[in-house]
């Protein structure tokens, strides 16, 4: 199925006072990362988002596993021409997933809600109309594949003859599979909406395992696009087959009929959705056309690109699905009205953020052309390095916002961010564009740069003053979310210049910066990174009396 991240509300906006009003777990409880001060922490709720946190990371570290061994087998089975042109139909398809059109997310919240109250008829209702509204996204989605198959030798002017064929069929094959998923996506919200993170993990995991070992056999006795095509497909079917058993198995409770499908929930779905689809348009301009724009201006550079993008992809979906797990937390506290209490969570969130970044950033700064040599080889390193750099730069900077995107999901303010994700896409469209027909594919990585620059001042300039449910102290953000965990990185900075001013550096030496550059990295995370509570916490734990 096509992947979108998804997290479950157990807190409304309130119809008639329009305040956020409900529970998690029963009663309004709070959770914190990092609290300032010593406040009460449900057990319940802790152990709740701590298992789904967990099921989203070993969803991402399972992904990631068959994301960063499947290019490293096909780089070297296939011509760079054919992974290319693998590459751009695998984008091209995921096209499909934005027709869900954040129903996913909506569909997960309102069953959260529902089944904390109980409320059987709306949970039943919002999920039937749901389904039904994606199954007509399914047949426009069918069209859609149908016209960018018979359109594809004109999108890409430069793809090879031999490959055009093969290519048309295969985008065929997936994209229509892709589509046919979309109305199993309800399945996975009902099991996210009742806190059942761990039955669609293992459903995604047991599809791309499959898909994985599919791809592996026909590319393996060298059958082609339309055999790889093929296998994706198959895959695909698998996982709309055991989703169904799965909701017959686990969810059955929770019925999907055409009858119980009504306008009322229709609208009640849209006025959710309205902003999350806003969004998906912006973060389709920001990182769902980049390959394309590269297969459209410089082919021959399609395959180096994606390489890049692979890596850069992982560290963003690593980075979402950490933190979707303040969700519902954050729901909870804004149905408290404990604005002070989002401000601290967003202030310590985002430097948890910004060092998880940094640990899983620096190594590919540093060491980049070398992890990539290993990983694809050093012909697609000698290309891709300085791509992936870019990106990387790019992905720190939008990045340091997620933790505030999901507590405005939490908080239910979403639909006042609706400028940056838009203004965002646009300037990053635009610049990826000019980048394009000026430098070729590395114009399109310093477009998102640009584009990433935007959409955080934006962030910081126009959405924190509006969005007033999270008290929000920007300087403190920056101070404590951006800065220090920069200042924690500063060592490894300073070996990068000094690298820059000597290439031909002596492995010893090399070995002793950088030894040196993480024992200083170590004090400073130890006195800067961490606030005093947490410096205790972890003496507690290191040192017991």
């Amino acid at each position: 199925m096509g992947e979108t991240e998804n997290w479950a509300l157990t807190a409304r906006p309130d119809d008639n006072s329009g305040r956020l009003v409900g529970t998690t777990g029963g009663e309004a409880n709070e959770f914190w990362v990092s609290p300032p001060q010593n406040l009460p922490v449900n057990p319940g709720l802790t152990r709740t988002v701590f298992k789904n946190a967990s099921a989203n990371l070993v969803r991402v570290a399972g992904l990631g596993v068959i994301g960063l061994f499947l290019p490293a087998f096909l780089v070297r089975m296939l011509s760079t021409e054919a992974y290319g042109t693998w590459a751009l139909l695998l984008q091209v398809t995921m096209y499909v997933g934005f027709l869900d059109c954040g129903m996913q997310t909506a569909v997960a919240r309102f069953v959260a809600h529902a089944h904390e109250l109980s409320n059987r008829e709306q949970r039943d209702g919002i999920v039937s109309t749901a389904c039904l509204f994606l199954v007509a996204a399914c047949a426009f989605g069918l069209c859609a594949i149908g016209v960018m198959a018979w359109q594809l030798p004109h999108l890409f002017t430069s793809m090879p003859a031999r490959l055009q064929t093969p290519a048309q069929i295969a985008l065929l094959l997936m994209g229509s599979s892709f589509a046919i998923s979309l109305p199993f996506s309800v399945i996975h919200a009902i099991f996210i909406g009742l806190q059942r993170n761990e039955i669609p993990v293992a459903i995604v995991l047991v599809t791309r395992l499959t898909m994985a070992a599919l791809t592996v056999s026909v590319v393996y006795k060298h059958w082609g696009l339309v055999a790889m095509g093929a296998a994706v497909a198959a895959a695909n079917v698998l996982s709309c087959a055991v989703t169904c058993f799965a909701w017959h198995r686990w969810a059955r409770q929770v019925r999907i009929r055409i009858s119980l499908a009504s306008m009322i929930y229709a609208k009640e779905i849209g006025s959710y959705s309205a902003a999350l689809m806003v969004w998906s348009v912006g973060m389709l301009m920001v990182s769902g056309l980049d390959l394309t724009i590269v297969g459209a201006f410089q082919y021959a550079a399609t395959a180096y690109y994606a390489v890049a993008l692979t890596v850069t992809t992982f560290v963003a979906q690593a980075q979402a699905a950490i933190f979707a797990a303040l969700l519902p937390p954050s729901a909870a506290l804004a149905a408290r009205g404990e604005g002070q209490k989002l401000g601290h969570l967003l202030v310590s969130s985002t430097r948890y953020g910004m060092l998880i970044l940094l640990v899983m950033v620096l190594p590919l700064i540093l060491g980049g052309r070398a992890i990539l040599g290993i990983w694809v080889g050093p012909g697609y390193a000698a290309h891709s390095t300085t791509i992936m750099e870019v990106l990387v730069c790019a992905n720190v900077i939008r990045l340091f916002a997620v933790p505030y995107s999901i507590l405005l999901l939490g908080s239910g303010q979403h639909s006042k961010v609706i400028l940056s994700p838009l203004a965002e896409g646009l300037i990053n469209l635009v610049s990826s564009l000019i980048g394009a027909y000026l430098w070729g594919a590395i114009g399109v990585a310093i477009g998102t740069v640009i584009g990433s620059l935007v959409g955080v001042g934006l962030h910081l300039l126009y959405n924190m003053p509006r969005t007033t449910a999270i008290a929000i102290n920007r300087e403190a953000l920056l101070k404590e979310g951006l800065l220090k965990p920069l200042l924690c990185a500063a060592p490894f900075g300073l070996l990068l210049l000094y690298k820059m001013a000597a290439p031909q550096m002596s492995f010893a030496s090399l070995s002793v910066s950088l030894a040196g550059a993480a024992i200083l990295a170590a004090f400073l995370f130890w006195h800067c990174g961490l606030i005093r509570s947490e410096r205790q916490r972890l003496e507690a734990l290191l040192w017991p009396s």
